[in-house]
C-alpha cells in the first residue's frame, strides 16, 4: 500500500494536517534556538489543539483516545477518518503554528535529500511535490528516516 507521506514518516497523514511537527522535535521541547516561554506556550496550545481534535473526531463517530502531552493523533488514512478531520478542521481551525518550524522550502530541500539518498541506494522513488508530499512506499519508511540529513 502507498501513502502520501510528509516528513512525518509514522504518521504520515497528520504529519501534513497538524504542520509537521514531527520535524522540529517533541512538541514541547524547546528547541536551542527558541525561547521556553514561547516553546511551552507553544506546547501547551498543541495539547490542548489535540485534546479537542480527539473530542471532535470522537462526536463525529471516531473511536480515539486523547493523545498524550506532546504527541500527535494516528490517523488510519481511511475515508471515515479523513472525512471527521475535515469536518474537524473545519470547526476547529488550524492547529498552533510552531515557531520552531521549519519552513516550506526546507521541508521540501530535506524530503529531496531523502529521496536522492534512496535512489543512491538503489529505490526507485519519486521527488516529493511542491507541497512536501511524498508517495513514499510503506516498506521504505526506515530506510528514509536513515538516511536524515546531518
Amino acid at each position: 500500500m502507498r501513502r502520501s507521506t510528509a516528513l512525518g514518516f509514522a504518521v504520515p497523514v497528520l504529519a501534513l494536517m497538524l504542520g509537521l511537527t514531527a520535524c522540529s522535535g517533541s512538541a514541547g521541547a524547546p528547541s536551542s534556538g527558541g525561547s521556553p516561554s514561547t516553546a511551552d506556550s507553544y506546547a501547551e496550545a498543541y495539547d490542548d489543539y489535540t485534546i479537542s481534535l480527539a473530542d471532535c473526531l470522537r462526536d463525529q463517530g471516531i473511536a480515539v483516545e486523547d493523545p498524550e502531552p506532546g504527541t500527535a493523533i494516528t490517523f488510519d488514512g481511511g475515508d471515515a477518518m479523513n472525512q471527521a478531520y475535515d469536518v474537524c478542521a473545519a470547526e476547529l481551525g488550524p492547529p498552533p503554528a510552531n515557531p520552531d518550524q521549519l519552513s516550506k522550502t526546507e521541508i521540501s530541500d530535506e524530503l529531496r535529500l531523502r529521496a536522492q539518498c534512496l535512489r543512491d541506494q538503489g529505490f526507485d522513488v519519486p521527488d516529493p511535490d511542491a507541497n512536501g508530499v511524498w508517495d513514499l512506499p510503506e516498506d521504505l519508511f526506515d530506510e528514509a528516516r536513515a538516511c536524515a540529513v546531518q
